[in-house]
Parts: structure tokens; sequence; C-alpha cells
């Protein structure tokens, strides 16, 4: 197996934990929202706005396709990726899926600190409690990842256990 699929929450670390883990693997890195904001040349919240979130998925959903014929690769998903269609499957069948289970407070910080705009979240809403809402619908999903890292971090544990884990798929 040649590909990591990292999934969980807006803010659970997988951009972070994805170039962490590719520096250490010798592979390439890349961020689904970020491969469709260059091929689309809009942002992801211009495509939310413009094409509401299904427009958007089905957008998400190509380019997430387009990903499994990398090779010796990890991929950062969106976090509504894996709740979208068949993504998980597909996911799980061109790759190991890792769910980052970062603790939701955590969560909450990163992104009151973050000045990325999330566009399923809204400012008029309490942060924690559209996390809650976010974590409920969606942990049904990410819990069908082939690894789940109840860690707010990734460490060396976490690299060791997914090499072993490569080698044997």
């Amino acid at each position: 197996m040649d590909k990591i699929y990292l999934v969980g929450l807006p803010g659970s670390g997988k951009s972070h934990t994805g170039k962490w883990l590719s520096h250490k693997l010798g592979w390439d890195f890349v961020d689904l929202d970020e491969l469709i904001e260059k091929n689309e040349k809009k942002s992801i919240a211009d495509l939310f706005e413009t094409l509401g979130e299904d427009g958007f998925r089905d957008i998400e959903q190509k380019y997430l396709t387009v990903t499994f014929s990398y090779k010796q690769c990890v991929v950062s998903c969106g976090g509504g990726t894996p709740a979208w269609s068949n993504n998980m499957e597909n996911m799980g069948r061109h790759g190991l899926t890792v769910y980052l289970n970062t603790e939701l407070g955590e969560i909450e910080r990163r992104l009151e600190a973050s000045k990325t705009l999330r566009p399923l979240l809204k400012h008029n809403q309490s942060l924690g409690k559209q996390i809650l809402e976010l974590n409920e619908k969606r942990r049904p999903y990410y819990s069908r990842a082939k690894v789940i890292w109840n860690r707010n971090e990734p460490s060396e544990q976490f690299f060791r256990s997914l090499d072993r884990l490569l080698a044997i798929y």
C-alpha cells in the first residue's frame, strides 16, 4: 500500500500531520483542498458559496478520485470528504485510512486561533456547539478508518505503527 488518507474534523491536524508523516516516509504530500483550489482557481469558500455543498462535494469527489492513481503519497482530506457518497470506502480500497480523533476542546482552540475560513462553521453560533454537532454527524464515517489515532499530535509511535501497517498491506 502506498497511500495514506488522513480524515477528521476541521482543525484535527490533518495538514500538519500529513506534512510531518510524508516527510518521515519520504513520500509526497497532497492537501485535497489545495489541489481543488489550484485546479478550480477558486477558494473552497467561494466554491461552497457558488455551488452549494452538494456541488462542492461533487468537485471534491472528482479530485479525490484523481489521488487514487498517485504513488507514495499522504493525502489530507477535507473534513467532510469521508461523509460524502462512497468516498470513505473508495479511500479504503486505494490506501490506508487514518482518523485523527483529536479532542474536541483542542479542535476548538485551534479553530479559534486559525485565520482559515471554514465554510460550514458559522460565526454567529457557538464554535464548541458546532464542532460537537459536526462530530456527531461525521463520526460514523470517520470511524470506518483502518486506523484511529486518539491523540492530539503525531508521534514516533504513530509513525512506527503506520510504517508497520504499510509493510503488511
